[in-house]
C-alpha cells in the first residue's frame, strides 16, 4: 500500500483547490492499479464540486466530509482541507452511500448499505479488511447505531471513521462522494485485499469526582435516573450549574464515563448534549445502557495532551509487529470537544503529531462530533464502538 497527502487553503474556488491537491498527490506517489482517497474540509469549501473535480482528475472515488479543523503531517490547520490518498496493486476499494437517514426506516437502510460495501469482491476475499465510515451529524438515533448494525452485520471486520462537524454551527455538516454531498446520508469506504489495520484509541480517564453511581433509568442516548437522583440532580450534586443555554459547549469538559461491572474492557465517554429540567434527563451523543457505572470526568488540556502522545506512540509500537507489511498511512479522527478544551492551545494535537511522525508516513485527520473505532482488534476478534471525547487512530 501506497499513500500521500495534500494539503490546500484555498476553500472558494474548487478547480484551483484541485490542481494544488492533485499536483502534490502525483509527486509524491504512483499511481498504482487501484486507489481511493478521503478528503477532510472545512464547512465552507464546495466539497461536492471538488470530490468531482479531483475524481475527474485522479480517475478513483473521493469521499469525504466536512470537519472543525485538519490534521496532516505538519500538524493542525484550521480553514483548509487535506487529501489522503492510498493505492495498491494488492487492494481494492469500494465507495457506498446510503439513501436518507431520517426516516424510521434507517436502519434498514445502513443494513442495506453496509451489504453493498460488503458485497464479495472478485480477486480479493469475501469480506472488507476495513471499513471507513464518514457519518452525517443530527440524525434522530445516537452514533452508536452505525458500529452496533454494522457489527452485527459483518463479524470481525473493523469500522473506523466519525460523525462529520464544522464550525460549531451544526447547520453545514455534510459528507461527500466523488462530486455529491449529502446532509443525511451514510458514505462508507470498503478497503479489500492486502490490508492489516492497526489501531489505537484513548479516552482521558485519569481526573474523577467522586460520585460514582448506577445508571438507573435511562432509554438509548437519554438518561433519566442515576442512582436514586434524576440526571440533573446527579449533575447538581457535583457543583455544576444546569441551567445553561447550551449544554454541549457548556459540559465539554465534564463527560461521563461508563464502566461494566467486571468487565476488562475499554470504558466508553459520552458528552452530554441536552438537558431537560421538566423531567431532570439528560441527552447524550452516544447511547447510555441502563445498569451501567457512571462517574463525571474533569478533563485538562494536560490530560488530552498526554493522551494524543500516548496513542500515538501505542500504534507507531505496532510497526514493528507486523515485520512483513509496510505501514504507510495513518488516519485519525479526534474529538470536536477536545478541541475545545485546547481552545487557544488548539494546534497542541497536531503539533505532538507532528512531532512524533515517522517521515515515511501519510497522516491525515478530522475533528468529529463522535469518534468510531474498535476498542479491541485481532484478526478474529473485533469489538467496534461509538466513543466521544477520544482521539482514534487507524495505521494502514
Amino acid at each position: 500500500m501506497k499513500s500521500a497527502v495534500a494539503m490546500s487553503y484555498e476553500l472558494d474556488d474548487p478547480e484551483k483547490a484541485a490542481e494544488q491537491l492533485v499536483l502534490s498527490i502525483k509527486d509524491k506517489i504512483s499511481i498504482q492499479k487501484n486507489s481511493a482517497g478521503i478528503l477532510f474540509c472545512d464547512a465552507d469549501t464546495d466539497g461536492a464540486a471538488l470530490t468531482g473535480i479531483l475524481k475527474e482528475h485522479l480517475g478513483f472515488e473521493i469521499t469525504g466530509m466536512t470537519s472543525l479543523a485538519v490534521l496532516e503531517n505538519s500538524g493542525h490547520h484550521e480553514g483548509a482541507l487535506v487529501l489522503l490518498v492510498f493505492s495498491a496493486d494488492d487492494a481494492a476499494f469500494r465507495a457506498t452511500v446510503s439513501e436518507s437517514l431520517s426516516g424510521e426506516d434507517y436502519e434498514e437502510k445502513i443494513k442495506e448499505t453496509f451489504r453493498e460495501c460488503a458485497a464479495a469482491f472478485d480477486g480479493y476475499g469475501t469480506k472488507p479488511a476495513l471499513v471507513f465510515a464518514l457519518c452525517p451529524s443530527g440524525m434522530p438515533f445516537s452514533g452508536d447505531k452505525y458500529p452496533e448494525l454494522f457489527s452485527k452485520f459483518l463479524e470481525n471486520v473493523p469500522i473506523m471513521g466519525g460523525v462529520c462537524s464544522d464550525d460549531y454551527n451544526y447547520d453545514q455538516t455534510r459528507v461527500f462522494c466523488s462530486g455529491k454531498e449529502y446532509k443525511d446520508s451514510l458514505v462508507l469506504l470498503g478497503l479489500w485485499g492486502n490490508i492489516k489495520p492497526a489501531f489505537a484509541l484513548r479516552h482521558v480517564t485519569s481526573r474523577f469526582a467522586e460520585r460514582t453511581r448506577r445508571v438507573a433509568q435511562a432509554e438509548d442516548n437519554k438518561v433519566y435516573k442515576v442512582g436514586d437522583e434524576t440526571f440533573v440532580q446527579y449533575l447538581e450534586g457535583f457543583g455544576l450549574k444546569t441551567d445553561v443555554n447550551d449544554p454541549l459547549l457548556a459540559f465539554t469538559s465534564y463527560p461521563m464515563m461508563l464502566t461494566r461491572d467486571g468487565k476488562n474492557e475499554t470504558p466508553l465517554m459520552r458528552h452530554i448534549a441536552g438537558l431537560n429540567r421538566k423531567d431532570g434527563s439528560g441527552t447524550f451523543l452516544g447511547d447510555v445502557p441502563t445498569g451501567v457505572l457512571a462517574n463525571i470526568c474533569l478533563i485538562t488540556k494536560d490530560d488530552i495532551m498526554a493522551s494524543c502522545r500516548e496513542s500515538m506512540n501505542s500504534l507507531l509500537e505496532e510497526t514493528e509487529k507486523q515485520k512483513d507489511y509496510e505501514y504507510s498511512a495513518i488516519l485519525c479522527i479526534s474529538c470536536c470537544g477536545r478541541a475545545m478544551i485546547l481552545g487557544k492551545d488548539a494546534a497542541a494535537e497536531g503539533n505532538i503529531l507532528s512531532g512524533i511522525l515517522p517521515p515515511d508516513f501519510s497522516l491525515a485527520g478530522a475533528y468529529c462530533l463522535g469518534e468510531i473505532s474498535p476498542t479491541h482488534y485481532s484478526e478474529n476478534n473485533v469489538s467496534n464502538r461509538f466513543h466521544n471525547c477520544s482521539i482514534a487512530f487507524c495505521m494502514i
